[in-house]
């Protein structure tokens, strides 16, 4: 088992390393658009009369995606005013998108020599020194654009990018979960978040293994690896083999109670619970489990009991409060199933827990003459399932 994940590790790596990045066209978007923004502050003082005019040429021309008549239009700029450390800026940009990578990393450390609290240089010298592999060097730049502007998305990303070409998973995380807070939900930013957290697990898991192949911490993260991939009866292997050489261990039952459950060896789930419950009595979710797998399919009367200890041992309440009404119910103590269901209602349920708990109340209602509850309930079940069947289409 242990190589079989270690050998998915390597392919990725050196899917990784294969694929590089040491292209110019990705810059393009953000060469662009970061261009669109400087190029307003690089006419203000320094850009002043000829000057000003061939820097205004060369922002045109960078926005129309002509690079090449731009770097002749900020030679211009830089003719008129030779220590301008904006010009040199646009200069350094038009000749990295034209993948004059030298040229590009001159004209980009002469701007920050000249300016060092200029923004975007450093950022767009690390990608120049990035495309030219000297990487450690462009991780400097890179941080020290970020120390300029702590807040920058494209320098975080970048730096994380580098970070993961040279091998450093760890660091490359850290970047890009910082570029994510300042914007949710880019999906360029989500693809290398996971990217980059997946090899760092991968790094540990076998700096892990390379310790101890046979040690339950490697079983329990193979289970865990076996569990998220959707496979439970490897991931059953696993946690029995984890629990072999750690028995005293409580989490590893519940684990393996949850994959029992996946694959409805729920007699062997129970076992799990209960060996849970031995080591960690009033465990509030082993309580809940067990409750819950009495209710459905074994003494509903135990499941009962199991599921008023859990509420106690504060349990999630939802599902608690739903499956005692269950339990209620199926004993035949209506009122009191009713008051259990009422209550699953206001406390957030699922939308499982809220369609069974309205299906349940239903069937309660009725047994206990109460036709307009009832109805309303129905009418209630129906419009949920009204709004999922859309969404489950889509």
């Amino acid at each position: 088992m242990s190589t079989e994940i270690l050998l998915q590790g390597e392919v990725r790596l050196n899917k990784l390393k294969r694929e590089g990045f040491c292209r110019v066209e990705p810059l393009t978007p953000w060469l662009l658009s970061a261009f669109l923004f400087i190029a307003p502050q690089a006419l203000t003082a320094q850009a002043t009369g000829a000057s000003s005019h061939w820097m205004e040429q060369g922002a045109t021309a960078m926005r129309q995606g002509n690079a090449t008549e731009a770097e002749k239009d900020f030679h211009q700029a830089l003719l008129a005013a030779p220590h301008s450390a904006d010009a040199y800026l646009g200069l350094g940009m038009a000749q990295l998108k034209e993948g004059k990578l030298d040229d590009a990393e001159r004209s980009l450390a002469r701007a920050s020599e000249l300016k060092p609290t200029i923004l975007s240089a450093h950022m767009f010298r690390g990608i120049a020194l990035f495309q030219m592999n000297s990487l450690d060097k462009a991780i400097v730049e890179l941080k020290e654009e970020i120390k300029l502007q702590p807040k920058s998305s494209e320098a975080l990303t970048w730096l994380g990018i580098i970070e993961l070409q040279t091998g450093k998973p760890g660091d490359a995380s850290t970047a890009f979960d910082q570029a994510g807070a300042l914007l949710p939900g880019d999906q360029t930013i989500l693809y290398y978040q996971v990217r980059a957290h997946t090899l760092a697990a991968q790094e540990s898991f076998r700096a892990l293994d390379k310790i101890d192949p046979d040690s339950w911490f490697v079983h329990r993260a193979q289970a865990e690896i076996y569990s998220e991939g959707n496979q439970p009866d490897k991931a059953i292997e696993e946690y029995e083999a984890a629990i072999k050489r750690n028995p005293d261990e409580a989490d590893l039952y519940e684990a393996l109670g949850d994959e029992e459950q996946k694959t409805s060896h729920l007699l062997e789930a129970n076992n799990a619970y209960q060996s849970e419950l031995k080591l960690h009595p009033g465990d509030a979710i082993a309580l809940f489990n067990l409750g819950k797998i009495q209710v459905e399919t074994g003494d509903p009367q135990q499941g009962v009991d199991y599921l008023k200890q859990a509420v106690e041992a504060h349990a999630m309440p939802a599902p608690t409060f739903f499956y005692l009404g269950l339990g209620l119910s199926k004993l035949g103590r209506n009122e009191e199933a009713a008051t259990w269901l009422e209550r699953t209602l206001t406390n957030s349920p699922s939308s499982f827990i809220l369609q069974s708990d309205y299906y349940e109340l239903v069937r309660v209602y009725q047994k206990l003459g109460r036709k307009a509850d009832s109805e309303q309930a129905l009418a209630k079940l129906k419009e949920l399932k009204s709004q999922i069947a859309p969404a489950n289409k889509q």
